[in-house]
């Protein structure tokens, strides 16, 4: 049984993770859940883990089963600030209460998510940078102005964002405190400007996101959900 009385920061997670994917595989282990899986169009891998010191009880087998992460979203959004959220998973289904007022009972039949072992990609990034939610989210705001692509420069301790289309070109820079940059050397990607909007959406405006880049590699984004923490990996395009 898990039981988890501040049930913002899971909610959040299980619509960030929802959104790429729609089913997927937790693992409830002694150390807490795990969740790996990449999207249908093995675009955008997700690494998601929390641990089991963050909920209010945490007594359960070890575990490996498959969610409709759509419908189970759906359950989760249904909750409340007031709800104390209670999960158990027997052999056929996953179990969730809602508790507050009112004792509300959901059931989710367990499906089998065939994605074999999900592997973490293993890369020596050359540039980090890191942004407040707030500031990186006013960057791809105005990218999508433009343009349907972003080009992301590291340069000289310099994080410039680019966007280029029929209508114009933008051309941004964060500067001073709100930004740390450092890089071993110059790096220049392109990525899909709404698969990586919809990465930060829940991202807090006023905590860092941390972005990590390598010429012709998959970018990775990392960010706080509460006091978890949640991983993408988000493939380059071509220049």
């Amino acid at each position: 049984m898990i039981e988890l009385r501040k049930v913002d920061f899971w909610k959040r997670a299980i619509e960030a993770v929802s959104f790429f994917v729609p089913q997927g595989n937790f693992r409830f282990s002694e150390k807490g859940i795990f969740f790996k899986a990449t999207d249908p169009s093995q675009i955008i891998l997700v690494d998601y883990f929390v641990d089991k010191k963050l909920f209010d009880e945490y007594t359960i087998e070890p575990n490996f089963v498959g969610i409709d992460l759509i419908a189970f979203n759906k359950i989760m959004q249904r909750a409340t600030t007031r709800d104390k959220l209670v999960m158990g998973v027997s052999d056929s289904e996953l179990k969730i209460r809602l508790e507050s007022d009112l004792k509300r009972g959901f059931k989710l039949p367990l499906v089998d998510v065939s994605e074999g072992n999900v592997k973490v990609p293993d890369i020596k990034y050359d540039a980090r940078v890191e942004i407040s939610g707030f500031n990186l989210k006013e960057l791809l705001k105005d990218a999508s102005l433009f343009g349907s692509a972003v080009v992301l420069k590291v340069s000289n301790g310099k994080f410039i964002v680019e966007a280029r289309g029929p209508q114009g070109a933008m051309d941004s820079e964060a500067v001073g405190k709100a930004i740390k940059v450092s890089s071993k050397e110059g790096v220049t990607v392109k990525f899909s400007l709404n698969f990586f909007q919809n990465i930060v959406k829940e991202a807090e405006n006023e905590k860092p996101v941390l972005i990590e880049l390598k010429n012709d590699a998959p970018m990775r984004v990392s960010f706080s959900i509460g006091e978890s923490r949640i991983v993408f990996y988000l493939a380059s395009m071509i220049l």
